[in-house]
């Protein structure tokens, strides 16, 4: 990876009427990097990434990619990239050869018709079938071969895997991943789900309701993780001496039921609670890490009174 930026927002904000689309959203994207753009529907992934490409116009704040002014200069930026757009329009009546042929003919370089054919074999797509007659996932693998087989210095893709079966999922990040390397380009991949992207991605940024609320690599979200702990005690006595002395401000979703207790604790503070255990009455202890899947998760276990503020806030502000 290169300390260059390929891809820079600053305080970027979209508004469709008083609906929000993204707010304040400030992005550092480099290149050589696949980042994954994470949050579920409504989040404003697609918003972002129509912005970028000046498919819809900002509100306000800033927007680059290559150092150019996303609307300034969106001609000459499109001749860089690829993109997968999460809707993907095609001629219905025209074969999958001609679709694709049409939309790589719009690049001014060259692309060679083998790595259609090559990419077309590994996807299992019968490129001279209509397009109406295709199914959601076989509709999906002509996006994906309109975005790897052009040689680009950077890949957009809006929701890639959508529709694909997971065996075709996983060549396409293979190929993602080997193509990358290779070529060095740099991608922005945006996903609901981090089991997929965690297997290809530098980075993920966690977007919600229109803001980037956290940004970092695979494994500095592992140790974000707090430790799950469960406990079964000789006896409820022992128990309860135990949990008397929890720092309960320091744990969270706590549950003791009998002579069994778990409980979730910060990295930092579990050298506290073995040291406790350790002067504790305990038949078996279990010390696991949850999922990466349950920490992306905490970002959106919004509370209601959360909700309330938040549409009370826009009220105001509207």
């Amino acid at each position: 990876m290169s300390n260059e930026v390929i891809i820079q927002t600053n305080e970027l904000t979209k508004f469709y009427g008083k609906s929000r689309g993204i707010e304040n959203l400030t992005l550092e994207i480099s290149k050589g990097e696949i980042f994954g753009l994470l949050g579920p529907n409504g989040a404003g992934k697609t918003t972002t990434i129509r912005v970028l490409l000046d498919l819809i116009r900002k509100t306000s704040g800033e927007a680059k990619i290559f150092n150019l002014d996303v609307h300034l200069d969106s001609v000459a930026i499109r001749q860089r990239l690829a993109y997968l757009p999460g809707e993907l329009g095609l001629f219905q009546e025209k074969s999958a050869r001609r679709n694709i042929e049409y939309l790589l003919g719009l690049y001014q370089n060259h692309i060679p018709n083998r790595r259609v054919e090559e990419l077309a074999e590994v996807f299992g797509l019968e490129l001279d079938r209509k397009v109406k007659e295709l199914s959601k996932g076989n509709k999906q693998k002509i996006g994906i071969i309109l975005a790897l087989a052009p040689e680009v210095e950077l890949l957009i893709l809006d929701e890639p895997t959508s529709g694909l079966d997971p065996l075709i999922t996983a060549e396409f990040y293979n190929i993602l991943h080997k193509q990358q390397e290779v070529t060095g380009s740099t991608v922005l991949l945006s996903s609901h789900l981090l089991s997929e992207v965690e297997k290809v991605a530098h980075r993920v940024g966690i977007i919600r309701e229109g803001t980037i609320v956290e940004v970092a690599t695979i494994q500095q979200l592992k140790h974000m993780a707090m430790k799950e702990i469960k406990v079964e005690f000789e006896s409820a006595k022992s128990l309860k001496e135990f949990s008397n002395k929890l720092p309960g401000e320091k744990i969270e979703k706590v549950i003791l039921n009998d002579t069994h207790a778990s409980f979730l604790v910060s990295r930092e503070e579990l050298p506290k609670i073995l040291n406790l255990l350790s002067e504790a009455e305990i038949v078996d202890t279990d010390i696991t890490s949850p999922a990466l899947e349950d920490i992306f998760l905490k970002y959106y276990q919004i509370s209601t009174s959360q909700k309330h503020e938040f549409k009370k806030k826009r009220e105001v502000e509207s």
